[in-house]
């Protein structure tokens, strides 16, 4: 029997895409303008693009990694970058939790405890979520011109200055509450992770110091995310490549992943990502509306080929070597 929550998290995952599809597909017959198909560069162009957000991950990688071992465990990067690809296809389950199941399934046995790397992988993943968030917000101005532009028409500063204004005070805010964001962590990791689960009585402590190098790390992997999405946006309108338009980008992927993962019964942020990556791109100038359906439509195939085969890959090939080298160790005591 289907429970009546699980029900109602279905239904409002097919309301949204089906708003998102409808209105994506109004965009699309907007103008008799239509896409042009991709052609070879393009397509070259959009393997570079999910190269890149393959990479854009590795911070985040080393971020787990490092909280991880703040807490005791001692997981070798490899292991953890095994680990935290193959979780990321579990995104794609209503409620997002299996991420963590799967996490902690494959580095209880490469040196960290199940629990310890749930608890870890949870910190990880709302700290990078929030740095989405601020860093979207901070370059608001940018993603919705027109609208600021309509509210805020009494203030003569330019978009990008409005930007760096907003990031100069978020930056401020999360430097002052650094404190309270290490304590708050550090008392929810001592009430879910008990003693037994610790290694030579390791205290629990995620320090200050970790977490801001980690949001600092993660502005990288976002300004990857928003390279990713030019590329493709430049494979598939055929517009000119211009660097200067990378915090628009940025703030677009930031926004919309941040946004979408919040959204607890979309699975991968489905629909929810692409409704509010749709509406940035469409508002910016020089993007016909058949651009900015394609791209989105794309944003999300490249980014879920890409964590499919780097997962695959992984999955197979440090498994492997990880079994070789077990099994020479075990042959070596045999004799």
């Amino acid at each position: 029997m289907i429970r009546p929550r699980l029900l109602l998290k279905w239904l409002l995952f097919l309301l949204v895409l089906a708003y998102v599809c409808h209105h994506g597909y109004r965009l699309w017959n907007q103008s008799d303008v239509r896409q042009r198909p991709l052609s070879a560069a393009g397509v070259g162009w959009l393997t570079a693009a999910g190269l890149i957000y393959a990479a854009s991950w590795l911070p985040s990688v080393w971020f787990w990694r490092e909280l991880m071992r703040a807490l005791g465990g001692r997981v070798n990067f490899r292991d953890t970058a095994r680990a935290y690809y193959c979780g990321h296809l579990g995104k794609y389950i209503p409620g997002k939790a299996m991420v963590l199941v799967i996490r902690a399934a494959l580095v209880k046995d490469r040196g960290c405890s199940p629990l310890i790397a749930a608890v870890t992988a949870s910190c990880e993943t709302l700290i990078m979520m929030g740095t989405g968030v601020g860093f979207g917000a901070a370059l608001g101005p940018l993603l919705f011109r027109d609208w600021v532009a309509s509210r805020v028409s009494s203030v003569s500063l330019s978009p990008p200055l409005q930007s760096v204004i907003a990031m100069a005070v978020i930056v401020a805010v999360v430097a002052v509450s650094l404190p309270f964001v290490s304590k708050m962590l550090t008392w929810v990791a001592a009430k879910a992770v008990p003693d037994s689960s610790l290694v030579n009585a390791q205290e629990i402590l995620i320090p200050a110091s970790l977490i801001g190098a980690g949001c600092g790390a993660f502005v990288i992997s976002w300004a990857l995310q928003g390279l990713s999405l030019g590329l493709i946006v430049h494979a598939v309108g055929e517009i000119p490549f211009d660097v200067s338009d990378l915090p628009m980008w940025t703030g677009a992927m930031a926004l919309s992943t941040s946004l979408g993962f919040a959204v607890l019964f979309a699975p991968g942020g489905l629909g929810v990502r692409e409704g509010i990556l749709l509406g940035i791109l469409n508002s910016q100038p020089g993007i016909s509306p058949q651009t900015a359906v394609a791209v989105t439509v794309l944003s999300r195939v490249v980014s879920f080929l890409a964590e499919l085969m780097i997962s695959t890959v992984l999955f197979t090939t440090v498994r492997r070597r990880a079994d070789d080298r077990s099994g020479r160790q075990a042959s070596g005591e045999s004799r």
